[in-house]
């Protein structure tokens, strides 16, 4: 009796799988669909057969992480209870789960040296929106005073994913809970709907100074 064929993979999971591990070894603007072709072991018909260039295999490669439940409870671990002294084991735990470790790799390659300006932008609004989401606010309508907290806190957590390879580790794990990063983190993020426009107005007109007399305008000329 003939042996079963092994189920081979699709042909855009190997494309996936080229376009990392080209990651790793080059920038993403150096990355070309001859690359991919020869990496994954298709050729050109299949690549132009799933993806137009490369932009949009880099899209459907990070897709893949958005839809990684464990990584999305974990960035809204983040912020949802600001004071829990548990919450650096709940990171240990997390980053020893060898699924949550490839996840996290594939950040680091965004986030890195290797990546760029416009996939890095994707990952901050990806993790904009799940804060957002929690809190009940929309991220298209957010005022001056909300959207500088939101760029402060997203940089700060892109830049501890943009380590992992160090940070991800028992020792990381430690050294981010002595610097209370995730609950300042999520204090930033839970006094945003206390950030209103009303309240930016009434600060301003209290701090603003009254109009004094111009005396010397009022005055008589000298003679």
């Amino acid at each position: 009796m003939a042996r079963p064929k092994a189920v081979e993979q699709p042909a855009t999971v190997k494309m996936q799988n080229a376009f990392w591990k080209l990651l790793e070894e080059k920038p993403y603007d150096r990355i070309t669909v001859s690359d991919v072709t020869r990496t994954s072991g298709l050729n050109r018909t299949a690549f132009y057969y799933h993806y137009t260039n490369i932009v949009e295999l880099a899209d459907d490669a990070i897709a893949s992480i958005y839809q990684d439940e464990g990584l999305i409870a974990f960035i809204t671990r983040l912020i949802r209870k600001p004071d829990d002294i548990d919450l650096h084991h709940e990171y240990s735990h997390f980053i020893n789960v060898p699924q949550y470790q490839h996840s996290v790799h594939k950040i680091s390659l965004i986030t890195g040296s290797h990546g760029s300006t416009g996939l890095t932008k994707q990952l901050q609004n990806f993790i904009v929106d799940i804060w957002m989401d929690l809190i009940g606010l929309d991220s298209q309508r957010l005022n001056p005073g909300q959207q500088l907290i939101v760029d402060f806190a997203s940089n700060g957590i892109l830049g501890v994913l943009a380590n992992a390879n160090a940070l991800f580790n028992a020792e990381g794990a430690q050294w981010i809970a002595r610097t209370h990063l995730p609950e300042t983190v999520s204090h930033l993020i839970n006094s945003l709907p206390g950030i209103t426009d009303a309240q930016s107005e009434s600060n301003a007109g209290r701090t603003e100074a009254p109009n004094q007399p111009n005396h010397l305008e009022e005055s008589d000329p000298a003679e």
